[in-house]
Parts: structure tokens; sequence; C-alpha cells
């Protein structure tokens, strides 16, 4: 009789300390803010496709060339599907890129600018919102702007 009193008095000490330690430790808090959504996994794309390349836009003025300018730029989405939907029109996009620089590195507006990469960039934010739709690219980073005289 006394060692199951002892063996009843050790399992209600491990029980006791088990439902303690779930209490305090495993239990989750009613007033606990719910979790935060994970974050979207983040992809891009290169224009050009490769990476080695540069964009090659010359600025005319009085029918000579005055500048050349070397671009790189990213492409970044928030979804892998909207990065497949840009990959499978990259030509029309690139040369939707290329009518859009050669045309805006021309303005006088962005000359006296010194050709701010922001004015750049929300250009080419809005030809990809025209041929994608609003919000499939996340954002146009430019990599790489070089000009030559």
């Amino acid at each position: 009789m006394k060692k199951i009193l002892i063996i009843l008095v050790v399992l209600l000490l491990l029980g006791g300390g088990g439902g303690a330690a779930w209490w305090f430790y495993f239990r989750t808090d009613p007033n606990a803010p719910p979790p935060t959504p994970p974050l979207p996994q983040l992809t891009q794309l290169t224009i050009p496709i490769d990476p080695r390349d540069a964009l090659t836009i010359s600025v005319m003025k009085d029918g000579k060339v005055q500048k050349h300018f070397y671009f790189r730029f990213t492409l970044i989405f928030d979804d892998s599907k909207n990065r497949d939907k840009a990959n499978a029109i990259m030509p029309a996009l690139t040369n939707d890129f290329v009518v859009e620089l050669s045309q805006l590195l021309a303005r006088k507006l962005v000359e006296d600018s010194n050709y701010d990469p922001n004015i750049i960039q929300s250009q080419l934010q809005k030809v990809c919102d025209r041929r994608l739709g609003k919000g499939v690219v996340t954002e146009v980073s430019i990599a790489n702007m070089e000009q030559h005289e």
C-alpha cells in the first residue's frame, strides 16, 4: 500500500509539473495579436535578358546623336505567376522600354533634371502597367545607367 501511495504522489507531481509547463509555456495567449502574414517571395527579371548586355538608347538633337545611354533594368515581382506573365511577352516589353526611353530622354524637362532616375523609373512603371496590367510589376529598378557624349 505504501508503494502505491508513493507512486500516486510521484505521478501527481509529474502531472502537476506537466500541467504547469503547458499553462505557462505552451498555451496560446487568447489576448495575443494574430500572427503576421508571411512576406511575399520577390522574384525579378532583367532587361535586357542577358545581364552582361545593355539596352542602348541614342538621344538625337538636330539630326545628330548627342548622347548614348546604356541601361540595365530589373523588374521586381511579388508573385511568380506575374513574373511568368511578363517573361512571356519580354520582347514586346523591351520594345516598349526602348520607345519610351527614346522619347523621354530627348525631352528638355528630363535633360534639365540631369536625367533624374526617379522620373525614368516612374515612366517605365507606367509602361509596365499599360502592357501587363496595373500591379503586375511591383517595381522597376534601374540596375545600371551610363551616359556617354
